[in-house]
């Protein structure tokens, strides 16, 4: 099963993960002075384009993990569900 709203998020998300990405990497080089000057800088010298760029594996890695942590919580309470009956006896 893959998590379809999941892989929604991280597909419209992708932009403002870029934004932060590339704000934590610049290090002390300081290539941007805040967000609006690194979405500025983005759009100018690569396109609006460059807000998409690795859209397909964050899709797939959002998407596929949070259908293994969905799955692994609803068997986690249908254990802890089973178990209970028996603690209170």
């Amino acid at each position: 099963m893959f998590n379809l709203t999941g892989a929604i998020t991280g597909a419209v998300t992708t932009p403002l993960d870029v934004i932060k990405t590339r704000l934590m990497v610049q290090g002390s080089t300081k290539q941007y002075t805040g967000i609006c000057h690194c979405v500025n800088t983005i759009l100018r010298e690569e396109g609006s384009s460059a807000f998409f760029r690795g859209m397909g594996p964050r899709v797939l890695w959002i998407g596929i993990g949070g259908s293994i942590f969905f799955g692994v919580l609803e068997k986690t309470k249908q254990l802890l569900a089973h178990k209970r009956p028996l603690a209170e006896n």
